[in-house]
């Protein structure tokens, strides 16, 4: 027993002293939310006034940790942890995915390598300013907690796999001449770093529903990036690919997906245009739905302390009866830095969801936030 306790103490003083090596940080970021919705159209069958107004405490309040070292090769090591408060609880369990990472990247002249919880190559390359844009809206999507949005199936604002952080192997190379590329792994989409996710498992589809995650995921992406003039130009083009699966007698389509994007600056003006093209991934084989795109056009300006920006983002799907179900979301945005670290902005948006030219959704309302980086 004596033994096992003095090899405990020293294993613990070991890790400590390596430990004390590396160089740790510690940062944390919190939001709070207020926001005022006006929906007189909650559903197809009911047209009624539903006003929804209240504080919330943000989606992306964190705490986050990191370390980095360098090897006795001259590898670089660092990592990062981080902690939601939310614990994914409630109304935010859709966000674990989102808010807890812990992965370790090795970088060096051959590029970089990442192991763990993080987003995948789309998110390492496509420009997104509907969530690098003043105030993250609206990719942040906070807005959702304040209406009622319609229950069908409306095609996909973003790519396969953003902002989910199951088990991933991400490469990412250094930048030759302009060009670089990323590429990205998933074994299996439902797993989230926790020994109850059995990797590779397959999940199964309720009737005539979309396969829900996938197994051999890989995200291909490259980039070419240059600068002439004052004005800056990126473009950015990949492919994911990914294996379903077939539930009781049911056959499902594999992930084919193509995305892409165009970056343009100028002194502190931006603008950029995604897409990202699903087709009739992950749905029932042969039964005629498809056609799931998304598309988002935003536009961003900073001067001094002060960031503007609007963004339009538009999804169509079409289901099995060759009807067609829209997302159209616009979002005005305006964020004030007041030093510190802290910020209050605010963002007007109009919201409307449509199947089959029936509107199921229609809401505008203005979201305002308050938060902190420290």
């Amino acid at each position: 027993m004596k033994k096992t306790i003095i090899l405990s103490i020293l294993a613990s003083v070991f890790a400590y002293v390596n430990i004390a090596k590396a160089d740790i940080s510690l940062s944390g970021y919190a939001e709070w939310i207020a926001g005022s919705v006006d929906q007189p159209t909650a559903d197809s069958a009911t047209n009624h006034g539903i006003d929804m107004s209240g504080i919330d405490n943000g989606t992306y309040t964190r705490l986050t940790a990191g370390y980095s070292s360098t090897l006795d090769s001259g590898l670089e090591v660092s990592g990062t942890m981080t902690i939601s408060p939310r614990d994914c609880l409630g109304d935010r369990q859709d966000n674990c995915d989102v808010v807890n990472h812990n992965f370790v990247t090795i970088s060096g002249g051959f590029g970089a390598i990442s192991i763990g919880e993080r987003f995948a190559a789309g998110a390492a390359m496509l420009s997104r300013l509907t969530a690098s844009g003043p105030t993250a809206e609206p990719d942040g999507a906070n807005m959702q907690y304040f209406y009622t949005q319609g229950d069908g199936t409306y095609g996909a604002t973003n790519e396969t796999n953003y902002a989910s952080n199951d088990m991933k192997i991400l490469y990412t190379s250094n930048v030759y001449s302009g060009f670089s590329f990323a590429v990205s792994y998933s074994d299996f989409t439902g797993s989230h770093g926790s020994l109850a996710d059995l990797n590779a498992q397959q999940a199964s589809a309720s009737t005539a529903a979309s396969w829900a995650d996938y197994s051999d995921l890989l995200s291909v992406f490259g980039k070419y990036a240059m600068e002439m003039d004052g004005v800056g130009v990126e473009l950015v083009y990949g492919q994911l690919t990914g294996n379903a699966g077939r539930d009781i007698t049911t056959d499902y389509n594999d992930l084919s997906e193509t995305a892409y994007s165009v970056l343009l600056t100028y002194g502190n003006f931006a603008a950029d245009y995604r897409k990202n093209d699903a087709g009739d991934s992950g749905r029932p084989k042969n039964d005629g739905s498809g056609n799931n795109e998304g598309t988002s056009i935003c536009g961003t300006y900073t001067m001094g302390n002060l960031g503007l920006g609007a963004c339009s983002i538009d999804s169509t799907f079409t289901n099995s009866s060759n009807q067609t179900n829209e997302n159209k979301m616009i979002t005005y945005n305006a964020e004030y830095q007041l030093g510190g670290g802290m910020s209050f902005s605010a963002t007007y948006f109009d919201h409307e969801q449509t199947e089959n030219s029936v509107v199921e959704t229609d809401a505008d309302g203005i979201l305002t936030r308050l938060a902190i980086g420290f």
